[in-house]
């Protein structure tokens, strides 16, 4: 059915390992934060820090990705990233917070380079007209790798402890690191570009695209708001369900319900997007939807029934994580003729800014107001408003609505 000859069955391979694996490295310290958290002596404010920490690191990494790739090749790329994310996590068991905060940086500056590596590869050996169904399940392997951290990781650190949870995620880094170092003969050997220069200039090429074009500074303002509701959740799902006494493997089943979730919302938005013609509107009702679904976290207490939470965790999930494929469908649809990877890398840059910054503030509303329902109502508030305020504008005038 996929078309595939045996080199696009190994980049294929390859890019759901390593996608399924950078996820689950971005949300494994989330789904365990509160043991993490009392073994270090951390406050409230941990999880938060640790995902501005790590997307910090992504930013940077995220800029030189594509220079990187050109320069070494995909699959050596993605080799060396899982090599240094596999140290970051070994790095994160540290009993001191301050290291472990480090660590979440190194493992952002491993992750950044992954998307453009793995989708590089990806779509030298594929062939176009099969794009839409190949890379639709390639994304879809992000959620199931987070939805893995928060069903395997809660239940090995309740019984063998959170740095147990953790060498569980450094094996499989390990693991998926030599299947890229095996397969980079094949996947780099006619594609590296020895003479491609590496400077400071590259760097700023997406950042000028993005900020030179009225639409796609629009698409940055909103996945700011949008990537920090979804890592907001991500970090602090687990945490506030714990402070409402469900058990910490239930809060993780809970966080793997939400990713599980991501899967069906990517599927399922991509269509309605397909069909009605309009990701711009489609995305704005996600926006709206995401809110005010995470909104309704504020009305969870110890005596909610379980399958309720679950429900509601279901669909935050759909759209606080499946908002990702409408998403960069429209970037490309509104980026220049052939700079679609420039746009992606400099929108993606503001969307980590929200992903830095979102959680943070979030876990300090919760620290100095001693609880969380005030955090999800303000991000739920903002993310509603931008959402309504991207159906309310109108596109220039022959671009894709």
């Amino acid at each position: 059915m996929l078309n595939l000859t045996r080199l696009g069955l190994q980049a294929f391979l390859g890019a759901i390992a390593i996608q399924m694996v950078s996820s689950l490295m971005g949300t494994a310290v989330a789904s365990i934060a509160p043991e993490v958290a009392r073994g270090l002596s951390a406050d409230s404010t941990f999880a938060g820090l640790y995902i501005g920490c790590l997307y910090v690191g992504a930013c940077l990494s995220s800029l030189c990705g594509g220079n990187f790739t050109r320069r070494f090749g995909p699959a050596h790329i993605s080799e060396w990233a899982l090599f240094l994310a596999a140290g970051a996590i070994l790095l994160c068991m540290s009993s001191w917070e301050i290291v472990v905060l480090f660590s979440a940086f190194l493992l952002g500056l491993a992750k950044g380079p992954l998307m453009p590596a793995i989708n590089t590869m990806l779509s030298r050996q594929v062939d176009k007209k099969d794009y839409n169904i190949i890379f639709s399940l390639k994304q879809c392997a992000g959620p199931i790798g987070m939805a893995l951290s928060g069903l395997v990781i809660p239940l090995l650190t309740s019984h063998f402890g959170w740095r147990v949870g953790l060498a569980f995620v450094v094996c499989l880094a390990v693991i998926v690191g030599f299947w890229s170092a095996f397969i980079k003969k094949s996947q780099d050997s006619s594609y590296q570009f020895k003479d491609e220069p590496i400077s400071l200039e590259h760097l700023a090429d997406s950042l000028k695209l993005v900020v030179s074009s009225k639409l796609l500074t629009r698409l940055s303002v909103v996945s700011i708001f949008y990537k920090g509701i979804q890592m907001s959740v991500l970090a602090y799902l687990v945490v506030f369900l714990n402070d409402q006494k469900f058990s910490l493997v239930f809060a993780g089943a809970a966080l793997a319900t939400s990713n599980f979730g991501g899967i069906f919302g990517r599927i399922g938005w991509g269509a309605a997007a397909q069909k009605f013609g309009s990701s711009r509107k489609v995305l704005a009702l996600i926006g709206v939807l995401m809110g005010l679904f995470t909104a309704m976290l504020g009305f969870i207490d110890q005596n909610t029934p379980e399958f309720l939470v679950l429900g509601l965790c279901l669909l935050i999930g759909i759209n606080t994580q499946g908002w990702s494929g409408v998403f960069f469908a429209q970037i490309a649809a509104w980026a220049p003729e052939g700079k679609v990877a420039e746009a992606t890398g400099g929108v993606d840059f503001f969307s980590f800014l929200g992903a830095i910054f979102l959680p943070m503030t979030f876990g300090f509303l919760g620290h100095h107001l001693g609880e969380f329902v005030t955090g999800f109502w303000v991000i739920s508030v903002i993310t509603v408003a931008t959402g309504v305020y991207l159906w309310l504008v109108s596109d220039a005038k022959g671009t894709p609505a």
